[in-house]
This record gives structure tokens, C-alpha cells and sequence, in this order.
């Protein structure tokens, strides 16, 4: 990873570049999330404040942000815990991506590892779910390196056009 990057949970400030970094990737990985371009960009600002918003409870429920000395997000990672008592123990990863001109680097290993080292230590989280389209195979195959296995496979789980994406589901024991 270059060492010129820092990484550090997203604050109000953060935005402007947050917003940049979602468009991109929402256009560039549109198989990869749930949200689309179009629908994003339909929202109005204060609903995208007001989404953004919400992540802004460390270390229950944020995004984690790659940040260059420019100040752009050139990764990102959203993190959500559950609250109920007999859930509490599980949180959820998502919207992992990282700009294509900083792959390769170990940087999506970086925010991952981050991620599970403050749910473990911080917040007692026993058990890490995410899911992971069936075609993205560079992150199923981190994943998978990380220590995570499938335990379930939704098909049909998004439809982009007439195309239909299936997801992994993957779960990681911290405990």
C-alpha cells in the first residue's frame, strides 16, 4: 500500500469527496451494489446528506474511508453492527470499493482489516457477514483470503436490466 494514504472513518466533512467516490462507483461496478447511478443522482442533496448522515456512528455504524493528501477517498468500506441484544453479536460489511488506480496495492485488505479489528476489539463482534456478487471474483477471492466462507447463495439477488446477479453469502468467526 503506498504509505502517503491515511484511513480513517468518514466525518461530516468528508461529503463532497464521498460523493465523488460513490458515483464512480456506481458507475463503474454497477453489478456490485444494490444502489444505482441514476437512482443516486435522483436523490435530492439533502437526501444524500440525510443517507450520509446516518453513518456517522462510530464504531456502531460508519464508512471507513482510504483519504490520498488531497484529500479524495480512493477506498472506502460501510461497516453497520446490529442493536438488538440477541443480534448484537453479528455486524454486516459493505460497499467495499477502491478506485481503480490504487488496486493491487493491498489497500482493500487494509480497510477490511480495519474493520475487523474494531469490531472485534472494540465492540465484542463475534461473527462478520457480508455478500459478494458471484461474478466479482477478485473480491470473493479476498474474502476467502481473509478467512471468510460461503454459507448460502441468494440467486437472482439484484436485476440490472434483464440480467440477474447472485451473491455469495460470507460469514467470518471472530470468535
Amino acid at each position: 500500500m503506498t504509505t502517503d494514504l491515511s484511513i480513517r472513518p468518514l466525518e461530516l466533512v468528508d461529503f463532497n469527496p464521498f460523493l465523488e467516490i460513490q458515483r464512480e462507483a456506481l458507475l463503474l461496478s454497477p453489478e456490485l451494489y444494490g444502489s444505482d447511478y441514476e437512482w443516486f443522482e435522483s436523490l435530492s442533496i439533502l437526501s444524500k446528506e440525510q443517507r450520509f448522515e446516518k453513518y456517522m456512528n462510530f464504531p456502531y455504524q460508519y464508512i471507513l474511508g482510504a483519504f490520498a493528501p488531497d484529500g479524495s477517498i480512493v477506498g472506502m468500506i460501510g461497516f453497520t453492527s446490529e442493536t438488538q441484544l440477541k443480534t448484537k453479536h453479528k455486524c454486516r460489511l459493505w460497499g467495499l470499493f477502491v478506485r481503480p488506480e490504487h488496486r493491487g496495492r493491498g489497500l482493500a485488505t487494509q480497510l477490511i482489516q480495519s474493520v475487523l479489528d474494531t469490531a472485534h476489539s472494540v465492540l465484542d463482534i463475534e461473527q462478520v457477514q457480508l455478500s459478494v456478487s458471484t461474478q466479482n471474483e477478485a473480491s470473493y477471492g479476498l474474502y476467502l483470503r481473509l478467512g471468510f466462507t460461503v454459507f448460502g447463495t441468494e440467486l437472482h439477488a439484484m436485476k440490472i436490466g434483464s440480467m440477474y446477479v447472485d451473491e455469495y453469502l460470507m460469514v467470518k468467526f471472530l470468535k
